[in-house]
């Protein structure tokens, strides 16, 4: 996953293990990886904040650079 997002800042990655996302806090563009977990792919699609509660939740946690 890029490092940077289009609009020039630091993206910051978050994961369990299985699925990465990587988040732009400046423009809140994401992108990620699910290793093939549709259901993953089609929860965040349809309701992007939920990142933020994996995140709160601690069941995605920071990717070390």
């Amino acid at each position: 996953m890029a490092k940077r997002c289009k609009c020039g800042k630091k993206k910051y990655g978050y994961g369990d293990g299985d699925h990465e996302v990587w988040i732009c806090y400046n423009c809140g563009s994401f992108d990620g990886k699910a290793n093939g977990d549709q259901a993953f792919v089609e929860t965040i699609m349809a309701n992007p904040p939920i990142v933020l509660a994996l995140i709160e939740s601690k069941q995605l946690v920071p990717i070390r650079d």
